[in-house]
């Protein structure tokens, strides 16, 4: 006979609690953005205080509170942090040694940040075509405008070959790009934070979209779910993006700094996390001092409230800024031992190296390290470049060594150089050439595509070129 008994099950989830918001939200930030972040964050909570940086140095230093910063444990992304040379408090390097630079740069398209991610995935030739297709027909706000049968018409495949690009497209940076909808963009996000079809959050946007905005009662009243789960439920949802593409601007230009710096010091390449460019961002002694006499004298007054939430968040951000910095090491240094030999000997010694490689050695989500590297960028000694730069897939040589498609591009810039301007050479002859020389073995038709993507014109306008002059 078959025994019939309850159990408890502990299955870990990742909740969307506003800690944890705040961790994403300044992990993705570049230190330009950062500084008018922490600005805006100071003026509203009378615990932080920025500690400027042309302050004289032990005026500085003793200013500085260096108080461990003890939290909720609700927080728990990252734990693991870098060792305690890495607090957000200390300076890395003199100010002399380091030469920032400002320059001014169109904001990314969505388009091209989603193609990017794509090529660094493990997707067929075709499968790409059909999600280029695809990222070619969203609409503004980042939702799919043209039907999954057309789209399988188009390229002569199934509709379920194109749902399935569909939805690894749904899960790169931003989450639920490519969705149809509002709710299936909803549901998208909620599955990647690790809610289930069970819970209430996934059920209220699957079943109750529509009748969410009539608010708490009204749900309560009419299905019975529990006051306290709605409010809980319904602040997740409130924090969801509806439209992914809203922080994508093709016209708006920023400005770059610095988040990372490889240098090299006495034959050994080192990193540097760059921290509080401007300024050190602390508590304020003043209030904080305030805040242990109002907790003696009354704990329960709304006053008393107001300071314990306004402290809880100065504490948050803090640890916030802890992880960002963190996470940014973490991944440069996976970056600096993959790419030592692009930083001493050029381009043609960039390695492969994919979100998915640096996910696995750093225990992060793909989409995670997406969020990091994303609008930021390393100084190295020859200037700044995206961090970005250093992801591409690529192809192992005939002698085993394997070339990112930045390298195989600058082999076929050289070939088209090389070449006699009357004679120019067709791309299969330069897929040859790349095979014969140097080992490498591409398709004639990747060569095109490398060779349009650099706007080197096709062998009949370079020949057409030569007649004009």
């Amino acid at each position: 006979m078959i025994e019939l008994k309850n159990q408890l099950k502990l299955t870990p989830q990742l909740i969307l609690t506003p800690q944890l918001k705040l961790v994403l939200k300044v992990l993705q930030l570049n230190n330009v953005e950062l500084y008018e972040f922490l600005l805006e964050e100071v003026q509203k909570n009378p615990f932080l205080e920025l500690e400027y940086k042309d302050l004289p140095e032990k005026e500085f230093f003793h200013l500085s509170n260096k108080e461990n910063i003890k939290l909720n444990e609700e927080i728990n992304f990252e734990e693991e942090l870098v060792e305690k040379n890495f607090n957000i408090f200390e300076v890395f390097l003199e100010e002399e040694t380091v030469s920032w630079e400002r320059i001014l740069k169109s904001e990314e398209k969505l388009s091209d940040y989603l193609l990017w991610q794509i090529n660094l995935k493990e997707l067929t030739l075709l499968e790409k075509e059909i999600a280029k297709y695809i990222v070619g027909n969203l609409d503004e706000k980042g939702y799919l405008n043209v039907s999954l049968e057309e789209i399988a018409k188009e390229f002569g495949v199934s509709i379920e070959k194109v749902e399935k690009v569909r939805n690894i497209i749904k899960f790169l940076d931003p989450i639920g790009v490519a969705s149809l909808n509002l709710k299936e963009c909803l549901l998208t996000q909620l599955e990647f934070l690790g809610y289930g079809k069970d819970m209430l959050p996934y059920i209220l946007v699957e079943k109750h979209l529509n009748e969410i905005p009539r608010g708490i009662k009204f749900l309560n009243e009419f299905y019975n779910y529990g006051l306290e789960e709605l409010e809980s439920s319904l602040e997740i949802i409130k924090q969801l993006e509806p439209y992914p593409a809203r922080n994508y601007s093709n016209e708006s230009p920023v400005y770059i700094e610095p988040d990372l710096i490889f240098y090299k010091d006495e034959n050994e390449w080192k990193i540097q996390v760059v921290k509080d460019n401007f300024f050190v961002l602390r508590f304020n002694q003043y209030y904080k001092d305030f805040w242990r006499k109002r907790k003696e004298i009354k704990q329960n007054s709304k006053d008393t409230q107001f300071l314990r939430g306004k402290i809880k968040e100065a504490e948050n951000l803090l640890k916030a800024l802890d992880s960002r910095y963190s996470n940014l090491y973490k991944v440069g240094s996976i970056i600096l031992k993959h790419q030592r030999d692009f930083l001493e000997k050029g381009i043609k010694f960039l390695r492969p190296l994919t979100l998915k490689d640096v996910a696995e050695e750093t225990q992060l989500h793909e989409s995670t390290i997406s969020r990091i590297i994303t609008h930021k960028y390393v100084q190295i000694p020859n200037g700044i470049i995206p961090l970005k730069f250093f992801f591409s897939s690529g192809y192992k040589s005939l002698k085993g060594e394997n070339l990112s498609a930045k390298a195989v591009k600058d082999y076929i810039k050289e070939i088209i150089e090389s070449e006699n301007p009357a004679k120019p050479f067709s791309d299969h002859y330069i897929a040859k050439l790349l095979k014969e020389k140097y080992g490498i073995k591409i398709a004639r038709r990747t060569v095109t595509k490398y060779r349009e993507e650099m706007e080197i014109p096709s062998i009949r306008e370079r020949k057409n070129i030569i007649y004009r002059k």
